[in-house]
């Protein structure tokens, strides 16, 4: 498994287009993606600021795959433009399995 674990902060005025965005990109990759374990995003209920998404891909195929989609290519350059900064990126992957690369800065 590789997990990709996303902190970020939505301005106040940009969380409902946000929300909306991401409601879109979570429906549409656990509806066409078999590859994804497990895909998710969450508001933090002490900073209201602060979200999270959480993505969980069964292998390197399926973590390419979802960053090949039609609505994640459209998505990346609304989602860069609604949040603050870049997103803090964590990778983690199950022992054994190597890690891949992950490239937002190439849609900013």
């Amino acid at each position: 498994m590789i997990t990709f674990i996303a902190n970020l902060r939505v301005p106040a005025e940009n969380a409902p287009a946000f929300e909306d965005l991401m409601a879109h990109v979570t429906a549409m990759t656990l509806a066409n993606e078999p590859g994804v374990a497990y895909y998710a995003f969450a508001k933090s209920v002490e900073d209201p600021a602060a979200y999270v998404v959480v993505e969980v891909y069964r292998d390197q195929a399926a973590c390419t795959a979802h960053g090949e989609t039609a609505w994640v290519q459209e998505s990346i350059p609304k989602y860069l433009s609604l949040i603050e900064g870049m997103p803090q990126l964590v990778q983690y992957v199950s022992p054994g399995q190597e890690p891949v690369s992950a490239q937002l800065e190439e849609f900013t």
